[in-house]
């Protein structure tokens, strides 16, 4: 408290500004009666510019997500953005929290440390209303959370959690889970009150009504993964894993895609076109010899010449259009 002022300081403080003097107070005076202080180390940053940036990214893509859903849900506009992502210890943000809270405490492997979803009241009483078919505009938001409230609660974070482990994936495979819904501040210690944490500040605009969700992660939590919370790292491995190779070729499998045999082009004016009839035969710009172009939608990519297989018709593939052949035949059959 030694930097605190008294009122005859502050007076006289004023009354230099005042007059312009330099209130009979001289630099080595001020120098002298300067108190140095020691640095707390524990108190320095613990999540680097990158991994901040990258865990915006990862939740800007959920505020898109729960912007969707809970438009759908409660049929009201509603859009959810992030607004800030900074560093606190746990003490300042659990100080922070109003009383009655939804927190849900989530658990999310392969993190190591639980976290927090934190619900504001408005948000909370907004949601329950529009659900059991209210038009919302609670004003009441200092009552204690009913158990049926809560039930409603834990239903529609377990859905919010789906979009959070979504977002993850981007960098890595979560598995977002809740574990309990509390009320209260003093019942969610999930780390110690020094430990840093990195809070997502989001806000939600449901209809008139507009207020926040946080959500805290201990930095204890990401050393699991924080390796790929680098968003270099994150790029160059999202090509050469063999994993992302193996999923996205499973994933590609079972598309199904239109192949078309397609002869070469052939003119014809308009007249003869309207007065063909049926039995007329059209000759075709395509001699018997030539091969034929196959293609797949609407891309050139293979050469075959036609044939029959039992009953049907069939075309044995004789190359593969690849490069320049690719960019020949596909001037030709256009």
């Amino acid at each position: 408290m030694a930097n605190i002022l008294s009122q005859n300081e502050i007076d006289e403080l004023l009354s230099a500004l005042t007059s312009g003097s330099d209130a009979g107070v001289s630099a080595e005076e001020i120098e002298e009666t300067q108190e140095v202080r020691p640095y707390d180390f524990r108190t320095a940053n613990k999540f680097s510019k990158d991994q901040m940036r990258t865990l915006h990214f990862i939740h800007e893509t959920l505020a898109n997500r729960l912007s969707t859903y809970l438009s759908g849900t409660l049929r009201a506009v509603c859009e959810v953005e992030v607004i800030s992502i900074e560093e606190q210890s746990f003490s300042e943000f659990s100080n922070s929290m109003p009383s009655p809270v939804i927190v849900a405490i989530v658990n999310m492997p392969p993190l190591q440390s639980s976290l927090l979803l934190e619900i504001s009241p408005a948000i909370s009483y907004e949601l329950f209303s529009r659900l059991l078919g209210g038009s919302g505009q609670y004003h009441d938001t200092d009552k204690m959370f009913t158990e049926i409230e809560l039930s409603i609660m834990e239903l529609t974070v377990r859905d919010m959690l789906a979009f959070l482990s979504e977002a993850w994936e981007k960098i890595c495979r979560v598995n977002a889970s809740l574990d309990r819904i509390e009320t209260s501040a003093q019942y969610s210690q999930i780390v110690s009150a020094n430990e840093p944490i990195a809070i997502i500040t989001m806000n939600v605009q449901i209809g008139d009504t507009s207020d926040i969700i946080n959500l805290c992660i201990p930095h204890m939590a990401i050393q699991p993964v924080e390796k790929q919370l680098v968003r270099q790292t994150w790029y160059n491995e999202v090509g050469k894993s063999d994993a992302n190779k193996e999923l996205l070729g499973k994933g590609l499998s079972n598309i199904y895609l239109q192949l078309y045999a397609v002869f070469n082009d052939t003119d014809a004016t308009v007249k003869d076109v309207l007065n063909t009839q049926v039995g007329d035969v059209i000759r075709i710009n395509h001699k018997i010899n030539n091969q034929i172009t196959v293609k797949v939608e609407h891309i050139p990519k293979f050469k075959g010449f036609v044939g029959m297989h039992g009953s049907n018709y069939a075309v044995r593939v004789s190359d593969i259009l690849r490069g320049e052949k690719h960019n020949e035949y596909a001037d030709i059959s256009e």
